[in-house]
């Protein structure tokens, strides 16, 4: 489905072209170019004949999760830049050697959080930035999603810890993980209890909750589920000393102490633009591509002028940290964990 977005939007940037797909399953590449009635293309099912005889400058890397390793490297070592999908990698050591591997090489890595480009989400960002909280009590993020049954099936690979590296949390939540340290700060510390409370069949975990304390002092929440039916939108929330703000996609709340005169059309702004969205709540395709867009389009713009993108490996790195810690606090039924840095 990720990588459906990828051959679509690529062709839509500005000073990029889609040289050609690879993909084991050969006809998977073949539909995603018809979907987007694209002319022929050249289609591998062999990474390494495609990065031999195609002239690529950058790799886009959508493949499960558990996988993304070694393909990542082979790409960076044949020179090329990677962009890959959530999550960069499932385990820590993994994501290190791939960093490892861009420096040594001399490329680019980077991974796609597109939800930072969602301009409610920008807003808190913002906000943290100009110190508009004051001293931050809590914080959290809840992803209150679902799966059918179908969803684990199709493809072999989801809810497995071999090739998801986890569930709930490590699919889905991801991108409101990311969020939360993006806007708050660094997590010092977790605490959660995790299981798969309807997916009978998978080995992961379908729903998880979580307390946390971030290094600056505040206290959080992580809450993940693909298990609440029908399914809505993703919460991020931000309060302390001086005001509280919150999205739902769009903004849901933004009250502060100080109030500006810019605060009213700013709102108006971004909701009257949002629409309607569960943003991938209800179903794996109610997410629109915008976003993605975005971030593909900072990452490129970012690298064209010699620069890390936001999203680059070491970034990207962050939220697993968070989720490994998470997933480590589970197996130990609640025991308090640090996040490794």
């Amino acid at each position: 489905m990720a990588g459906e977005w990828h051959v679509r939007l690529v062709p839509q940037l500005p000073n990029a072209e889609l040289i050609a797909l690879c993909d084991i399953v050969p006809a998977k590449a073949q539909a995603a170019l018809d979907k987007n009635k694209l002319p022929a293309i050249p289609i591998y099912s062999d990474m390494a004949e495609m990065l031999k005889k195609e002239q690529i400058d950058v790799v886009h890397v959508a493949i499960p999760s558990g996988a993304h390793m070694d393909t990542i490297i082979m790409a960076m070592e044949a020179g090329k830049n990677v962009i890959s999908e959530k999550p960069l990698e499932i385990q820590l050591d993994r994501i290190d050697r791939m960093v490892e591997t861009a420096q040594r090489c001399g490329v680019k890595l980077a991974g796609i959080f597109q939800n930072r480009w969602n301009p409610a989400n920008r807003a808190l960002k913002q906000a943290a930035i100009e110190g508009r909280y004051g001293r931050i009590a809590w914080a959290g993020c809840f992803t209150p999603w679902y799966r059918a049954d179908k969803y684990y099936e199709d493809g072999g690979w989801r809810g497995t810890w071999k090739l998801d590296g986890g569930g709930a949390i490590m699919n889905q939540s991801v991108h409101a993980i990311d969020l939360l340290q993006w806007i708050v700060g660094p997590v010092k510390q977790v605490s959660a209890y995790a299981s798969s409370r309807i997916h009978a069949k998978i080995e992961v975990e379908d729903t998880l909750s979580c307390s946390l304390q971030f290094e600056n002092g505040a206290f959080g929440t992580i809450m993940g589920t693909t298990a609440m039916y029908p399914g809505g939108p993703v919460r991020i929330e931000v309060g302390g000393e001086n005001g509280t703000a919150c999205t739902e996609w769009s903004l849901k709340t933004w009250k502060f102490r100080e109030e500006r005169p810019e605060d009213k059309d700013m709102i108006e702004r971004i909701n009257g633009k949002q629409g309607a969205s569960t943003g991938g709540g209800s179903s794996a395709a109610d997410v629109p591509a915008d976003f993605h867009a975005l971030n593909i389009h900072h990452i490129l713009s970012s690298w064209e002028a010699g620069k890390e993108a936001d999203t680059c490996g070491s970034e990207a790195r962050k939220a697993v940290a968070i989720i490994l810690a998470m997933y480590e606090s589970a197996k130990n039924n609640g025991k308090p964990v640090a996040v490794k840095q």
